[in-house]
């Protein structure tokens, strides 16, 4: 199974915050950003120039994995590092952090450009 210590201690034990924010979008590269000290895996949506979207998965690495999932799996998310980039291969129109609002993050407004 998953590794998710990690989370029970951040959220149980610790006042750490949950903020992402996409930093940048420009043509194919995204990068975003972990602002908040709690680190989370994110669920990101691409909506391209031509109209189509795709899902993505960052996982983070010390999960050892990620969830079920038919989003595109991308490397995972080393917590250490703040800033996390990949290409799409495709124009973007605009990216969504947690399209879904399912994580607790403390500043939605940047969650998307």
């Amino acid at each position: 199974g998953l590794e998710l210590d990690w989370y029970l201690t951040d959220f149980g034990q610790t006042t750490n915050t949950i903020d992402y924010s996409v930093s940048s979008v420009e043509g194919t590269k995204v990068t975003l950003e972990r602002i908040g000290l709690m680190p989370m895996p994110l669920d990101v949506t691409v909506t391209y120039d031509d109209g189509s979207t795709e899902a993505f998965l960052i996982p983070l690495r010390m999960m050892y994995g990620h969830k079920p999932t038919s989003s595109r799996v991308l490397n995972d998310w080393p917590w250490a590092y703040p800033t996390y980039t990949f290409e799409t291969g495709k124009p973007i129109k605009s990216v969504v952090i947690d399209p879904k609002d399912l994580m607790a993050d403390i500043d939605k407004s940047n969650n998307s450009k």
